[in-house]
């Protein structure tokens, strides 16, 4: 699979001690924090209670990691500190976004000054990785500068609240099919029903991926295929993968070195003939902070998004999925890296989540960044949705067929931005990713409803 991580082995533990509307404060980073072990810092006065998003994101034997929300529903602050219990045998190992001090098993998290203001209605978020016993426990309370946090529980998932100023939508938009792809060989090479099934993949517009670490053969990459799209009148889709650190060295691993990032994506743009639609980076927003040898991540994805838009492209920087992050979480790292030269974000990369319930999450998150935002979902293999396993897992089926969505809601497009037949991974009896395996692509076929 090109877009993987451990994060997706096990849809993430939530527990909502109560959300609130997420503003334009703090997002989880990879800047590091102090961690002190003297007595907890006393509470300043506050005015209001406060919600909390506790999320445990993995867990693994002995260890966990979690993402953490704190929204303000008092006045403005200049300063802000969270605390909660930690339960018996447990312990903070790692943190960032925040300051830790220790007292016995309370926690106190505060600012570390960049983040520190918080409006009313504000949001700044942390992560952490911390030790455990036994499973991790979910906390159930909280105080913000010492007053206990309360409010009301999120929407339901699967209720998106009404959207606020839809994006402009694209129109009619023809989708590029390339043939030079692994299914239109398997395809050509076929016969008899085999032929009839690969036709279902080998036919329908894909994205073409661009990961190749050298530049200029990236660079002839994107010439190629957006000079064929521009050669019929179609829309090409392609899908930038090189970012360091490139899925925290999984079965996608690999990317550019980190000084090379810009100047790769530069070159790699130069190449670009008409306008092309651009998945930015899978899993690089949700895996932030998860490994070593990221960088600068937000920056890198700031610049991209820059450099594509300006060569023509329309850029949608991925957020990963619906059983990933949060909407507050996808919502702040997105404002984290600024949309101001994309026109939105892309999830379900490489995922099996529905569409219905894609939607409603694209929504939710749409609505916390408010404005002209828009988004896209990969249908690539999500046809009968996902049965809790993210690499190679047998019976799935091809998704709906990409196409243009203009409804008066954010989506823009349903795409194809996995290639259904290529392997996620060397797991559960799949070759290396990337790689075609013929039986998975013809079980995707053969249980799609078209």
């Amino acid at each position: 699979m090109r877009a993987t991580s451990s994060t997706r082995r096990a849809r993430a533990a939530t527990f909502v001690a109560a959300v609130a509307t997420l503003a334009t404060l703090g997002a989880t980073a990879t800047a590091g924090a102090a961690i002190a072990t003297s007595g907890a810092a006393a509470p300043s006065a506050a005015s209001a209670a406060c919600t909390v998003v506790y999320r445990i994101t993995s867990s693994w034997s002995g260890g966990f990691q979690a993402d953490v929300t704190v929204t303000n529903l008092g006045a403005a602050r200049s300063g802000w500190e969270i605390a909660w219990d930690l339960a018996p045998g447990e312990g903070i190992s790692q943190l960032w976004n925040g300051t830790l001090v220790r007292d016995g098993g309370r926690v106190t998290v505060g600012d570390v000054g960049w983040n520190a203001s918080l409006a009313t209605g504000g949001s700044a978020s942390f992560g952490l990785v911390g030790t455990a016993a036994s499973a991790p426990a979910v906390p159930t309370s909280f105080t913000l500068d010492g007053v206990a946090c309360g409010g009301d529980a999120p929407p339901d998932p699967t209720d998106p609240p009404d959207p606020t100023d839809p994006p402009e939508t694209p129109g009619d938009v023809t989708f590029h099919v390339d043939e030079t792809n692994q299914a239109w060989e398997a395809w050509q090479s076929a016969s008899g029903t085999d032929r009839d099934l690969l036709a279902k993949i080998a036919l329908t517009p894909q994205s073409s991926w661009v990961t190749d670490a050298d530049a200029q053969v990236s660079r002839a990459k994107v010439a190629a295929f957006t000079s064929a799209a521009a050669a019929e009148g179609a829309t090409p889709l392609l899908t930038i993968y090189a970012i360091p650190g490139r899925d925290c060295g999984s079965h996608s691993g690999g990317g550019t070195a980190e000084a090379a990032y810009r100047s790769w994506v530069q070159t790699v743009a130069s190449g670009i003939v008409g306008e092309p639609w651009v998945v930015l980076e899978p899993d690089a927003l949700a895996q932030l902070g998860d490994c070593s040898g990221q960088g600068d991540r937000v920056g890198m994805l700031r610049d991209a998004a820059h450099i594509l838009t300006d060569a023509g492209a329309r850029v949608y920087v991925d957020a990963g999925h619906s059983a990933w992050l949060s909407p507050a979480t996808a919502a702040a790292r997105l404002q984290q890296v600024g949309l101001d030269h994309a026109v939105g974000f892309a999830l379900n990369t490489s995922n099996y989540r529905t569409t219905a319930e894609s939607r409603a999450y694209g929504e939710q998150v749409a609505a916390l960044l408010g404005g002209d935002v828009s988004f896209v979902v990969d249908t690539s293999r999500n046809g009968n949705g996902s049965n809790g396993e993210w690499c190679n897992p047998r019976g799935r089926a091809l998704g709906d067929q990409p196409r243009a969505v203009d409804d008066g809601t954010h989506l823009d497009a349903l795409l194809w931005v996995k290639l259904p037949g290529e392997s996620d991974g060397s797991c559960n009896g799949g070759p290396p990713a990337g790689q075609w395996w013929q039986e998975v692509a013809l079980e995707l076929a053969r249980n799609a409803s078209w």
